[in-house]
């Protein structure tokens, strides 16, 4: 007898069906049995080396139908974590507003490709991302002082130039609240000019972020006084002393220089420009009968050419000097005198008188009281008319005295 033929019931044929299902999908997805693995990475500024948060990262493999992909968002660290990935190669690809978006797809030179092994953590290269600075803006500020004062400036016109955005017709003080740039990478130059001032130039070092320059030193424009002196007698240029020149501007000492005599002018540099000076001068055995008084015209080119006379804008320190003429030679009638060979200044002759037969005349002679001026080694000359006899002695005239200065000249 034969057995009798069973008929498989329906939920038997349920059973082997999804079997056969996972079956092929585990083999398609490679998985059957298996854990698929998992891949991990950092993304940082490729300016500051910072991780980056909030990147989107999305892996994706595979072709049209069975192309497959992940997705997740770095953490505020820039890092990032994919799992249950199947095995095979992926693309990653990282996407943040404000960054240039790096698609491993389109671009090979930044491509991110990683091999997943199932079961396996492969960690991804180091991604960084290159800001773009498209529509984005920073804020440069600072505060612009006068180098030589040291005090804020707050007039003026002034230009500022940050790379290629010009500001024009601004005042000092807008500097301190901040100029709106367009971000740039790389570096950014810098100028400032304000009128008055040497123009300032610097480089940033980048133009991606906020910065405040702080205290900007600017260095006023200036011109030079060169003066010429006129009417130096001989014996000033003989001994050639300095003369000290000052230039000042209301109370303040703007420019100072010396100069020797023999140099016959001086230079007078770093007087701001624009600004109208009075000029003070010491030199041995003069005083000014005034200061002079140095006014710049707008379209000097920055030198001022002045002359100082000494016959004109100084006066001669004059002392009273006696001229003694002694000697053991002189006879009655003589007539005796001298004079200062620099100067010109006289001693008239005096006739010698008081002798008789050549007995009781007198051997020192007083001619007198002349002026002479002080401070300088002058040679005086004394001389007999009669016989033509002369001598020359020389005396240092001193200022420090209100008795007369007395100079002795023998003549036998």
């Amino acid at each position: 007898m034969n057995p009798a033929k069973r008929t498989p019931s329906g939920w038997g044929i349920l059973l082997v069906f999804l079997f056969l299902m996972f079956a092929i999908v585990g083999c398609e997805k490679g998985t059957l049995g298996l854990k698929g693995g998992s891949i991990s990475g950092v993304v940082l500024d490729s300016r500051t080396l910072v991780g980056i948060g909030g990147v989107s990262v999305t892996a994706t493999t595979g072709e049209e139908d069975t192309r497959s992909s992940k997705f997740t968002l770095t953490d505020s660290t820039g890092n990032y974590y994919l799992s249950d990935m199947r095995a095979g190669e992926w693309f990653v690809s990282f996407d943040k507003v404000g960054y240039q978006p790096i698609n491993s797809e389109d671009n090979a030179t930044n491509a991110v490709k990683v091999v997943v092994v199932n079961n396996e953590h492969r960690p991804v290269q180091e991604v960084r991302m290159v800001q773009n600075f498209t529509n984005q803006y920073i804020s440069i500020k600072g505060m612009l002082k006068d180098a030589r004062s040291g005090t804020l400036i707050t007039y003026g016109n002034v230009q500022f130039i940050f790379g290629t955005q010009v500001f024009n017709n601004r005042l000092p003080s807008e500097f301190q609240s901040g100029f709106s740039v367009p971000a740039q990478t790389g570096e950014m130059p810098l100028t400032i000019k304000v009128a008055g001032y040497d123009t300032y130039t610097t480089t940033l070092p980048s133009g991606v972020t906020d910065r405040d320059l702080g205290v900007i030193l600017l260095q006023p424009q200036t011109y030079k006084i060169v003066g010429v002196w006129k009417d130096v007698p001989g014996w000033v240029f003989a001994d050639n002393p300095d003369a000290l020149i000052v230039a000042y501007a209301g109370n303040r000492v703007v420019a100072t220089a010396t100069a020797k005599m023999a140099a016959q002018s001086f230079d007078l540099a770093g007087i701001p420009m624009g600004t109208t000076v009075s000029l003070e001068c010491t030199i041995k055995g003069y005083r000014m009968n005034g200061a002079i008084q140095v006014v710049p015209n707008s379209d000097f080119q920055g030198v001022i050419y002045q002359t100082l006379s000494l016959k004109t804008n100084f006066a001669a320190i004059m002392r009273d000097v006696r001229v003694v003429v002694n000697g053991t030679s002189l006879s009655n009638n003589d007539r005796v005198g001298a004079y200062c060979n620099e100067t010109g200044t006289m001693w008239p002759a005096t006739i010698v008188t008081g002798g008789t037969l050549g007995f009781g005349v007198p051997q020192v002679i007083d001619l007198g009281i002349n002026q002479v001026p002080t401070g300088y080694t002058l040679s005086f000359t004394g001389y007999i008319v009669e016989d033509g006899r002369s001598i020359t002695v020389s005396a240092r005239i001193n200022d420090d005295g209100t008795d007369p200065q007395v100079v002795t000249i023998p003549v036998s």
